[in-house]
């Protein structure tokens, strides 16, 4: 019975270590949440309170609320392009992912980044100075391209 309880609080956990919370600027605070990534689940504010959601994360593409019909589906995420809806069209091709930096477009001209990723912040444009933070993250396993579709577009 003692191992079942601690297999139990091992995995809750694990589950919890797995969110990712986006912070609104440099702030780590709970009131400031913007965004909680649980699951594929993306919620508005912090999940615990907010049970709304926004996005699903599924298959490398992100559906609008609890969805993953193609009917539904925002973007569409291959290699290290953004796509509009379900399509790998170069014309339906939105952000572009470079080291660390989301660009408009096909473009990988500083004057087209509108995202830059560092040391767990995200920042507006090709920047990494404190006033331009945008979001801080709490965990750093979600990928640059899920979070320009979630923050994005501009």
């Amino acid at each position: 019975m003692k191992r079942l309880l601690l297999l139990i609080l091992v995995i809750a956990g694990v589950n919890l270590s797995a969110q990712t919370k986006l912070y609104k600027g440099d702030s780590k605070y709970d009131a400031d949440i913007a965004y909680s990534i649980s699951g594929g689940i993306v919620y508005h504010g912090d999940n615990t309170f907010s049970r709304k959601i926004l996005f699903t994360i599924s298959d490398n593409k992100v559906y609008h609320g609890q969805s993953t019909s193609t009917f539904d589906c925002l973007y569409t995420i291959f290699e290290s392009k953004i796509y509009k809806g379900d399509s790998r069209f170069s014309s339906d091709l939105i952000y572009t992912i470079e080291d660390d930096k989301v660009y408009r477009g096909n473009s990988t001209f500083s004057s087209n980044c509108i995202l830059t990723f560092d040391e767990g912040k995200i920042y507006m444009g090709d920047s990494t100075f404190p006033s331009d933070i945008l979001f801080t993250l709490s965990n750093l396993e979600i990928p640059l391209a899920i979070i320009a579709c979630i923050v994005g577009p501009y």
